[in-house]
């Protein structure tokens, strides 16, 4: 390979990787930007509209349950014309009824932390703050990302989580900081021969692709598939509506039921 082919290699391959860095950088901020800001707000307007309603519905599928073998049992011994003791059918029903009520408490304690998350949004950053945040991010993940600096130090990674971290805060002050401490350091390239940068282009090549279809996933799955649904006031509406009536004929089937073992026990 004569020395100008080989030159012309070598640049075309450098722009490529440079190509690449830049939209991984991009595609890191999107996923992130997904997973650390507009997933947990979605996650959150949903549990306080929506996820409330739920809760109470499988609160009280729970009770029914409850209820219902707790009849079962006291039936059972009313068959055999045995006495039977109340205390020791709940700590029976307790055990039966645990992944149940572990399940319950899992729901209200995430709708407790949508309250708190709700609560705690504080300020927000103006659309120039988030131009500047997002720009800072890109730059610094361009620069310090594992999957793009193989070779960072274990300072620099420490300076890359707390850049994540920042992120997640929308700490603009922090990560200005990180950037400006990061700008008075280098990151050695070692892999500047055709070999190292075939290999290195191949590398990010498939990064891309994990990253594509990594936000595609995500895109698919809750809370960001009821997205449409909390933007459609009609159609949330509706959602309200239909969980509300279903709350209602639990409720009406628990204190039916609930009759029906008061009678019993008497």
């Amino acid at each position: 390979m004569s020395e100008i082919s080989r030159n012309k290699e070598y640049e075309e391959l450098i722009f490529s990787i440079q190509e690449l860095e830049t939209e991984l950088a991009s595609l890191v901020y999107e996923r992130d930007n997904l997973l650390y800001h507009t997933c947990p707000q979605i996650e959150t307007e949903y549990m306080l509209k929506i996820g409330k309603l739920e809760c109470s519905i499988f609160e009280y599928q729970c009770k029914i349950l409850r209820v219902k073998r707790k009849i079962e049992i006291i039936q059972s011994f009313l068959n055999k014309e045995q006495s039977y003791n109340i205390d020791e059918i709940e700590k029976q029903l307790d055990k039966e009824q645990q992944e149940y009520s572990e399940k319950l408490k899992e729901k209200q304690q995430r709708i407790e932390e949508a309250r708190f998350r709700k609560s705690n949004y504080g300020t927000q950053l103006t659309d120039e703050e988030s131009i500047e945040i997002k720009k800072l991010y890109t730059q610094i993940v361009k620069k310090l990302h594992p999957d793009l600096n193989p070779d960072t130090t274990e300072e620099q990674h420490g300076q890359f989580i707390d850049a994540v971290n920042a992120y997640k805060n929308a700490d603009l002050s922090e990560m200005r900081i990180i950037f400006l401490l990061l700008e008075k350091t280098t990151i050695k390239n070692t892999s500047n021969s055709l070999d190292k940068l075939n290999e290195r282009k191949e590398k990010l090549s498939y990064e891309k692709k994990y990253l594509i279809s990594d936000i595609q996933s995500i895109k698919t799955k809750f809370p960001y598939n009821v997205k449409e649904l909390l933007q459609n006031n009609d159609l949330l509406q509706q959602k309200i509506e239909e969980l509300s009536d279903a709350l209602t004929e639990y409720q009406n089937q628990y204190l039916d039921i609930e009759k029906r073992l008061l009678s019993m026990v008497k």
